[in-house]
């Protein structure tokens, strides 16, 4: 009996598993980033409003993971994403603070048949480039990862021509392959840019594109170069103020100026101190004779 229910699990699995992108009006496809949140929707209600007959459930490939994260329109609780998902009130879900492993597909079901086929795909810019290195003169190393629903990050060779991902510049074309910039496209899902930093880049926003036989342009993300230094240490230390010959030579000078003026001082204030004193003395002194 068990071997007969493992199997039943198997084909439904099967059947589950995409084996590309296709288009049709129970397939959706969503495109979102790491750390945000995206939308799934439950299409094809007939109008209705009820959610207790309606379950969502979670695959993903490669790794070949099937759980129930609704059931009955009510977020299962032994679900690892019941703190994030939210189920709306036309039976849609929206999935908050998302991480790789949300990327996959999902199905939304009304009374044990499926009716809407999601597939959430996650983008990430990521870099190993430290905040020193944010200034002209330093190298940039940004890496952007599509994390698939079918098996994130790899882009299979079922994927040939559904994805890419590229590097646009802030007028919206394409980054060019150059001496400035390095670009290496490891897969299809995956892109690496590397550059040389120029003063311009301070506030500058590069962008990675996801590209699908849908849409020219599914989602996208920015990364904004903020400079924690305005120049480079050469360039700091070619403009930092010299000190002047005029500045070097009034240091002796002044110096000598309060040699000679100190002690110049101190016979004055002493003689007329002294001649204060003597005057006192005299008049004392006639006044004791008196």
């Amino acid at each position: 009996m068990m071997g007969i229910e493992k199997l039943m699990k198997l084909l439904l699995l099967t059947n589950l598993l995409p084996t590309g992108v296709r288009c049709g009006k129970d397939s959706v496809f969503v495109y979102s980033t790491l750390r945000g949140e995206a939308l799934l929707p439950c299409t094809d209600l007939g109008g209705a409003t009820d959610c207790s007959t309606i379950d969502w459930t979670f695959f993903k490939g490669g790794q070949v993971q099937y759980k129930v994260e609704v059931r009955g329109g009510q977020v299962s609780t032994d679900s690892d994403k019941a703190s994030r998902i939210t189920v709306t009130s036309n039976c849609s879900i929206i999935i908050s603070d998302l991480i790789v492993e949300d990327a996959a597909s999902y199905v939304c079901k009304r009374d044990g048949h499926a009716i809407t086929n999601v597939y959430l795909s996650l983008l990430n810019i990521s870099s190993p480039s430290t905040i020193t290195e944010l200034r002209p003169g330093g190298k940039l190393v940004l890496s952007c990862t599509l994390f698939t629903y079918y098996d994130a990050g790899s882009c299979k060779s079922y994927s040939s021509g559904v994805f890419s991902v590229r590097w646009r510049q802030e007028d919206g074309t394409e980054m060019p392959n150059e001496e400035r910039y390095s670009l290496i496209q490891n897969t299809p899902c995956n892109i690496t840019l590397v550059t040389h930093l120029r003063m311009e880049d301070n506030n500058r926003r590069w962008t990675c594109q996801v590209n699908t036989t849908e849409s020219s342009k599914a989602a996208f993300l920015d990364f904004t170069s903020s400079f924690l230094f305005q120049n480079s240490p050469t360039a700091q230390t070619l403009n930092s103020p010299a000190v002047s010959q005029d500045s070097s030579a009034q240091l002796p000078i002044s110096r000598i100026v309060l040699c000679v003026a100190l002690p110049l001082m101190v016979s004055i204030v002493g003689f007329y101190t002294w001649k204060v004193d003597h005057k006192r003395a005299k008049v004392s002194a006639a006044t004791f004779e008196l």
